[in-house]
């Protein structure tokens, strides 16, 4: 996946591009793949970068007739095609088959189509039906799609929720670039595009139709609407929305008016459907079983689950949400089970046999209750033999212990010359907590969030050391609002164990 953006990162275009197999040319040939009607802008564009004639662009699109195969992969070998690109246009992996438009073009279609038939495929033709089913599999994969969602030249890239998918970070420079590593280092953007799922299914053509500006049931404009449609994963009427900072944090319910009724929406990150890989999909089923635990539906969320360990049998959060699914309705040998088969796909994770530990003292095993508690102490240093627990596990205390204080010193050193050191409040933070010191750990934290604001770290930093105080109340009120403030930076490795905390923490 690729795109294309100007001097100041607005997307022009994107696209799927294709190095072709070589064919005794003298030189390597591209495929670049995009609905047509982009094609003459994305031609012209790159026309004005040409400056050596060895460089030959061509509109390609009607020299073939072909057809995408997505979903299922099923063998396509039994029929001459000239070409096959893999490709990403939904949420389903696919393959794009290619053969030149000639007198045998029709006969080929009519044996594809009839092939289709026989193997009990959905074929999506020109009608308008198909396009309508199309769309909603575009949208369900979170593809904004050009001239539809938005138009060329009027978002940046970072907006649109592609920029993970089409920038490398290892290519080299781009036009452009100066301003996306702007954004992503010093800022985030003023709209985003996130996913709306809506608890209840409004009536057909109740919502705006897309450019419109989005209004809280406080009449407020909160962003603009991009595509909606009915999906068939979630069972729900979901939507593309470009939302402001305040109002596009990943878990959080809006109350939006659409001039006829509020409706309730939860918002998500895109996509609402991703099957390229197993873990893609468990990922996904994953996300939805939280959505619904969310609502109350418990057994539909631990069936979820069951269906996303299947599907990636190493998927942790999946385990370890069904474990506490299953705890909370006090199921408790069925939540011990579940963490018992997470130890073996995961059997150095000391988090393992926390919660055996917990199951167990609530089913009344006092002893194995111990003892699992003994075995995350241990695997916190480094093994599961006791006698080398006994040794590697001081020596690794010690060293931590040591470090810590060193660490600890080191920034007395600077808030002693500028107590309001947000560095140093940090780094005293999570050196206190290191050391066991978690109320004065939760003083200097709670300070540096308060200097450091949009340092999402900082509030899960903070929230773990409320966790430790027992103060649950606090500690999820911290992660919330570290929650909402990855949400607006993109910062998504700790969003998602923010969000994880959060679901554990009920």
């Amino acid at each position: 996946m690729s795109a294309r953006v100007d001097r100041k990162g607005l997307l022009q275009a994107w696209f799927s591009l294709h190095r072709l197999p070589d064919r005794g040319q003298p030189y390597p040939a591209f495929m670049l793949v995009m609905p047509r009607k982009m094609i003459p802008l994305v031609q012209d564009d790159l026309d004005k970068f040409i400056f050596t004639e060895d460089v030959f662009l061509e509109d390609a699109s009607d020299l073939y007739d072909g057809l995408l195969l997505t979903g299922d992969q099923v063998d396509l070998t039994e029929f001459p095609m000239l070409l096959s690109l893999p490709s990403r246009l939904t949420g389903d992996p696919g393959t794009l088959f290619l053969w030149p438009r000639d007198g045998e073009s029709a006969t080929q279609m009519k044996i594809l189509e009839d092939w289709a038939i026989a193997h009990h495929l959905i074929h999506l033709d020109g009608s308008a039906d198909a396009a309508k089913a199309w769309s909603s599999l575009q949208l369900e994969a979170g593809w904004p799609v050009m001239g539809r969602d938005l138009e060329p030249g009027a978002m940046v890239l970072s907006q649109t929720g592609l920029e993970r998918h089409t920038v490398s970070a290892t290519k080299g420079c781009y036009l452009g670039q100066e301003v996306l590593a702007r954004i992503r280092s010093y800022g985030s953007v003023k709209l985003g595009l996130r996913g709306l799922v809506f608890l209840d299914s409004p009536a057909a053509g109740i919502l705006p139709p897309v450019g419109q500006k989005i209004q809280d049931s406080d009449g407020q404009t909160i962003g603009t609407w991009a595509s909606h449609t009915h999906s068939t994963i979630w069972d729900a009427t979901v939507a593309l929305a470009f939302l402001d900072r305040e109002n596009r944090t990943a878990g959080e319910m809006l109350e939006i008016n659409t001039g006829e009724e509020v409706l309730t929406a939860k918002i998500i990150m895109l996509p609402f459907y991703d099957a390229s890989v197993p873990a893609g999909r468990a990922r996904g089923l994953y996300e939805r079983a939280v959505h619904l635990f969310s609502r109350g539906q418990d057994l539909k969320a631990a069936n979820l689950l069951e269906d996303a360990i299947g599907l990636d049998p190493t998927h942790l959060d999946s385990y370890e949400a069904l474990g506490v699914i299953l705890g909370r309705s006090e199921r408790f040998h069925e939540a011990i089970d579940i963490f018992h088969r997470l130890e073996e796909v995961a059997p150095k994770e000391p988090m393992v046999n926390t919660n055996l530990s917990l199951y167990y003292m609530k089913i009344g095993n006092r002893e194995e209750a111990e003892r699992q508690r003994a075995l995350s102490t241990m695997k916190q240093f480094g093994g599961d033999d006791p006698a080398i627990f006994k040794q590697q596990g001081a020596s690794l205390k010690k060293a931590k212990i040591d470090e810590a204080q060193r660490k600890q010193a080191m920034f007395a050193e600077v808030l002693a010359m500028d107590p309001s050191d947000s560095l140093a409040l940090m780094g005293m933070g999570n050196a206190l907590s290191d050391l066991g010191e978690y109320d004065d750990a939760e003083y200097c934290l709670g300070k540096a969030v308060d200097e450091q604001e949009n340092n999402s770290s900082l509030y899960l930093s903070h929230g773990k050391v409320l966790e430790k105080l027992g103060r649950t109340e606090e500690a999820r009120d911290v992660l919330r609002r570290g929650v909402a403030v990855a949400s607006r930076r993109g910062d998504l490795m700790p969003l998602r164990e923010m969000e994880h905390r959060l679901l554990l923490l009920g």
